[in-house]
């Protein structure tokens, strides 16, 4: 068999999208050279073109075993790129860069890095703005890496840089609808401004109308408060990606802003966003099952894990046994507030199962039955002597993404008339951003912190405990200590249209921003209140 000739021929068919017959010819050649690399990579790249990504995957990881040339490296990144395995195509496109500084390489690697840092992965963003800038400087009129290098700048907090390039990208090229996207996302996060942040969605879509374009424009009408609109571009979103997690969880979400536990819930329970919970198997029905076993997996973050346990008790006298997987940090604490489940560390036998959050749709326990807001933690309180009222304070919210993170979190100098007062002031944030509360008269309680039991014993012996919308919060309203949440203009579902109470804690009192861009009002309300609580005392 003339190899040569052989791989020329399906090299044709591939050019004129005979895949199948070209396919057959490289299968041929494999089975009598399967150890050759150009022949498999070949076949590689054909899969590529064809969308059999899995079936590329595996031909160029063992022609890259074979032979590193630049072109199945090339191949091979691509490969993991299209598969959304970002972390594993960064490391190889900066092989590719280190031989060969090509456009093509540069794009692909700071396109992975900035759909890493989207995702809240920190530790990304020196990478993606080092390798941006560089793509920038070499190859100064590419608006995609231009766009690359603004993302990492706003999602790195140099927010005025990130907003000229993205300025200029869109000069370059006015009709770029990812950076129309972008922009929205500038006006959405940094300034507030939903108007003009629905305005560049719709450009957006205008020029390129997919799932991702319809979405962000759901989820700003969503947190604006058109919820019609809202549910009109989510669920074209889903149209386009029906299988979206994220869509999907989003448009629960718009009912459950509304109190429609029902219709939230309708959409909420196909969501299983994790791989964990992936895993879980014959989903509980709801009916008391009285000689059978229930494993409950925590999905969501820290905050949501604390908010959702209330619901557990109520398993228990419907279930022989109750098994429960807890985040570590927070299993010592579970461990002391609730009886009758047994915490496990691995997946359990059991017969049924069910997602931590999704157990007030099993319960039938809407939003105007929620149990135990006055309180259902349990901890062995730190005694802190003190003759001034004791004030916890946590500022920061946890990364979870730009769009949910940015509003909830204040800058610590915000607080600074009310760290002035006649006040004994504690820290509860855990590795603060910035050393900037050093100069304040705070003692710094979270730097010693290695467990949410930690925490929860020292917000036992607070007066009050100041804090933004993040996990402390749910832990000072689910130990029933009095608190004050700051809560930003436009707020997470959860707290619905709430401007002082909320249906989940009884000893939460919300502090709503009244302005979009400051806090003056509600810290100088918190202010007066503890100062009339001060001369009480």
């Amino acid at each position: 068999m003339d190899v040569v000739s052989e791989i020329n021929r399906a090299l044709e068919l591939v050019k004129n999208k005979d895949y199948k017959p070209a396919e057959k010819l490289y299968l041929k050649l494999i089975d009598n050279n399967p150890n050759n690399p150009i022949i498999l990579s070949f076949l590689g790249f054909l899969y590529l073109t064809d969308k059999k990504y899995k079936r590329a995957e595996k031909l160029f990881e063992k022609a890259y075993s074979l032979s590193e040339t630049p072109e199945i490296l090339s191949g091979l990144a691509l490969t993991k790129f299209t598969l959304q395995k970002h972390e594993q195509a960064i490391l190889l496109y900066e092989q590719l860069i280190l031989s060969e500084p090509k456009y093509e390489y540069y794009e692909k690697l700071t396109d992975s890095l900035t759909s890493l840092i989207i995702l809240g992965k920190n530790e990304f963003l020196n990478k993606g703005y080092e390798y941006s800038y560089q793509g920038v400087n070499k190859f100064p009129l590419s608006k995609e890496i231009l766009l690359n290098l603004s993302i990492a700048c706003i999602y790195s907090g140099r927010f005025k840089e990130g907003e000229k390039y993205c300025s200029d990208v869109l000069k370059m090229d006015s009709e770029f609808a990812k950076a129309w996207s972008h922009y929205g996302i500038i006006q959405e996060c940094l300034y507030c401004d939903e108007e003009k942040a629905q305005a560049c969605y719709k450009k957006a879509i205008k020029y390129s109308p997919n799932a991702s374009n319809y979405y962000d424009l759901g989820i700003s009408y969503s947190k604006s408060g058109k919820y019609l609109l809202a549910s009109r571009c989510l669920n074209k979103a889903l149209k386009l990606l029906p299988k979206s997690e994220t869509v999907i969880l989003s448009i629960a979400f718009n009912y459950f802003r509304q109190r429609k536990f029902k219709e939230g819930y309708k959409f909420y329970i196909k969501q299983n966003d994790s791989s964990d919970v992936r895993k879980l198997k014959n989903i509980w029905d709801g009916k008391p099952h009285k000689t059978k076993t229930i494993f409950v997996y925590p999905d969501l973050s820290y905050g949501d894990h604390i908010q959702f346990m209330r619901y557990v008790p109520f398993l228990v006298d419907k279930f022989k046994q109750v098994k429960l997987f807890a985040y570590p940090q927070l299993r010592e604490l579970f461990q002391q507030s609730f009886s009758g489940v047994e915490f496990v560390k691995e997946f359990p036998k059991y017969d049924y199962s069910a997602a931590l959050t999704k157990l007030p749709y099993y319960l039938n326990m809407d939003f105007s039955n929620i149990p135990y807001s006055e309180g259902y933690l349990k901890t062995n309180k730190k005694n802190i002597e003190s003759d001034k009222l004791k004030i916890g304070l946590c500022w920061e919210a946890g990364n979870a993404d730009l769009r949910t993170t940015i509003h909830r979190t204040i800058n610590i100098n915000e607080f600074s008339d009310l760290l002035r007062g006649n006040f004994d002031f504690y820290s509860f944030q855990v590795n603060p951003s910035s050393d900037d509360y050093l100069k304040y008269n705070l003692v710094d309680l979270g730097k010693n912190f290695e467990t949410f039991a930690d925490t929860a014993s020292y917000l036992e012996s607070m007066n009050i405990v100041v804090t933004v919308d993040t996990s402390v919060a749910h832990l000072a309203g689910a130990l029933g200590v009095k608190t004050f949440l700051l809560l930003p203009y436009y707020t997470d579902w959860r707290w619905f249209d709430n401007k002082e109470k909320t249906e989940w804690y009884d000893s939460v009192k919300i502090f709503k921003q009244s302005e979009k861009d400051s806090w003056k009002t509600e810290i100088s309300s918190i202010i007066t209140e503890l100062t009339k609580l001060s001369e009480k005392c």
